[in-house]
This record gives C-alpha cells, structure tokens and sequence, in this order.
C-alpha cells in the first residue's frame, strides 16, 4: 500500500488526509511547518528559491523519514516558478538517494489527457464521485471555521479562547480517520466556537492578499490573522483551500470564472501572468470597494507574480484610496519584528479616520 505525503499549506493537511484515507491510501502528515523544515529546505534547496520551496522540502525529508513513499503535489503554470516545483523537488530527491514516487499533477490547463493521467495513479479505484463531493463540502466547512475564527476573535470576552478551541480542532484532525469523523470534529469545533462570548468591541478589518502559500499558512505568514485578531482586526483574505478548488479544479470545467477577479482584474491585469498576482489585485480592489481600513499584501521574497503584483498596486494607488502594507517573508521564525510593524500600520490607519483625511498611505 502507497504511504502517500504531501506539503503543508494551512489546513490543506486536513481535507488532503481524509481524501487520500477515503482512497485507501496510508497517509503520512509531515509535521507542522516549524525552523527544522526551514532548515532542512534551506540547506537542499536553490539559492534565491522562495520559502514555499524551502518548506516543501523540509515537509518531504520529514515525511520520508516517517516512512512515506509518494509524494503528491500540484503543479503550476505561467512565470511562477511553482510550476518547477514537482521536478525539481523529484530530481533533488532523486540526488539524495530517495527512491520515491512523485505525482504532479497539473493545471487542467494544460489539458484534460494530462491532468486524467496524473489523477489516475491515485483515483484509480472506489467511488470517485461520491468520495469528492464529500471531501469537497468537507473542504467548505473547514474554511468556515477559519472565517469564523478570523470573525470571533477580535471580539472575544475571555482573550484565547477562539485560538485554543481552534488549535484543538487542528491538533485532534490529525488523529481521526476519514470524512465522517472528520464533519464530527468541525461540527464539535462549530459547536464550541458558537458558544463564546464575545463584546461589541469597535474592530478593524483588514483584507489580506499575496501568495497563496504566505496567506494560508499560519508559520508563513508569521501568524498575522492571529496578532491582527488580538489587536483587535476582523480580517478577511482572498483565498482559502476550497476557494482554490473552485478556481482551479471547478471552475475550468464549466469555463466559469471567480466573478470578483473577472470584474476588479479587467482594467489593470485582463491575462493570466501567473501564480495569484491577478487574485491580489482584484480582491484589493474588492476590499477597497468594501471600505476595508487596509489592506496586507503578503508574499515569499522573490516572488515574480506578486512583485509584479506589487508594483500595479502602487500604479493604481490614486484610484483605490487604502493603506496597504507589503510583507515580504523568508527564512524568518519570529513574530516579534513583524508585531511592531503591524502596530505602527494600525496607528496610521487609527490617524487617518481620526483626521478625517483620504490621504494615501503605502508602507513597505
């Protein structure tokens, strides 16, 4: 039997794992992303790669050494380098003496054959549709409980407690086995996040955008939902696990678009360039429109699509009229510069509506 790993990013661990489990797969969960997988990637990877790549290759050593024997992971398509990760990463691997399987599979953009013939080595069996569907909602419902913590805790009476019941949720997702125990932990996790008291406390919000990986995992984004929500910021961001789903997966079957990037990205960046840097300057727009206080623009140093990115928010600062701060990470473990950064954009934002002023206020 296949002892199938995969990389972590946020809790893509927990829909990937009941999927794979529903397969029939033995699924090996690399640990958490921590500074031992930054140095493990740090020292086998490309200089100047991006911290992503780093992680990833950390989270495959881990893996193997707890005994995984295929890697899956998703490729990519456009300037990013993302779409290199798969061989790279494999021949990498394969230098080091690993002999290990790596699935890639890619985009449906580059065509139903390839995507079909990737996907079979691993959906070759049992009920496909059935097992998808179910993983899919699954998938849905996971994400709501981020957004219900993103929600709860600024405005939580008793300072922790949304972030112990959450913690709780992630820790005890890793001992459960398939769908159906997994909807019992997040309807237990809904249950709990349902019952705390919260006050009428005056938040912030604060949409975040960037690259995926830096806005959906917690050890990348140096936990910015997290100091955001105790400073007392309600935030919101562009992408989560399901949202990915649809965009990537769903979406190019039925030739939809996500209606928010096919309005916002029209004027400013109409083509595909790669990675997420349309997404970023759509859902900036989106979160201006919304009246957002600010907006977090997070990505790994050395991301082509978001420094691109970076540069047409800059461009169009006159027309979208909201601070916006750019956080660029790397082999960083420590929260506390980024603390103090966080704490003088909220005094800027806190200034700005005090003063009654418009005034422009972009900070790197």
């Amino acid at each position: 039997m296949r002892k199938i790993t995969f990389p972590h990013m946020g809790n893509l661990f927990v829909i990937a794992k009941v999927l794979f489990e529903e397969l029939g797969f033995e699924v090996v969960v690399p640990p958490y992303n921590n500074r031992i997988a930054i140095e493990i990637g740090k020292r086998l990877s490309p200089e100047f790669i991006c911290l992503p790549f780093k992680l990833n290759m950390g989270n495959f050593i881990q893996a193997i050494e707890m005994g995984a024997d295929t890697i899956v992971i998703f490729g990519g398509c456009g300037p990013c380098r993302f779409g290199y990760y798969g061989a790279l990463e494999k021949e990498i691997l394969k230098d080091l003496g690993y002999d290990i399987e790596m699935i890639v599979i890619e985009p449906l953009f580059y065509g139903l054959r390839n995507f079909l013939e990737q996907v079979s080595k691993i959906f070759a069996r049992k009920n496909i549709a059935s097992i998808l569907k179910r993983v899919y909602r699954l998938a849905k419902k996971v994400d709501g409980i981020e957004r219900k913590a993103h929600f709860l805790r600024p405005r939580e009476m008793v300072k922790g407690s949304v972030d112990k019941i959450y913690e709780r949720f992630r820790k005890e997702s890793l001992q459960v086995y398939g769908v159906d125990q997994m909807e019992r932990l997040v309807d237990t996790a809904n249950v709990l996040l349902d019952n705390v008291y919260i006050v009428n406390e005056k938040v912030r919000k604060i949409g975040i955008v960037g690259e995926i990986y830096t806005i959906i995992d917690c050890f990348s984004s140096l936990n910015i939902e997290k100091i955001l929500g105790e400073m007392g910021c309600e935030v919101e961001r562009n992408l989560y696990i399901s949202q990915w789903i649809d965009t990537h997966l769903i979406y190019p079957i039925f030739k939809r678009k996500d209606q928010i990037v096919k309005r916002y990205s029209k004027d400013v960046m109409p083509v595909l360039i790669g990675g997420h840097a349309r997404e970023t300057i759509s859902y900036a727009k989106y979160f201006a429109a919304q009246k957002y206080d600010g907006i977090l623009h997070i990505f790994p140093l050395t991301c082509m699509p978001e420094i691109i990115a970076k540069s047409v928010l800059n461009g169009i600062k006159n027309q979208i009229d909201i601070p916006i701060m750019h956080v660029v990470v790397d082999e960083i473990d420590s929260d506390v510069g980024i603390k103090t950064r966080l704490e003088a954009f909220l005094d800027l934002i806190e200034a700005r509506s005090e003063d009654g002023e418009r005034g422009l206020l972009f900070r790197d």
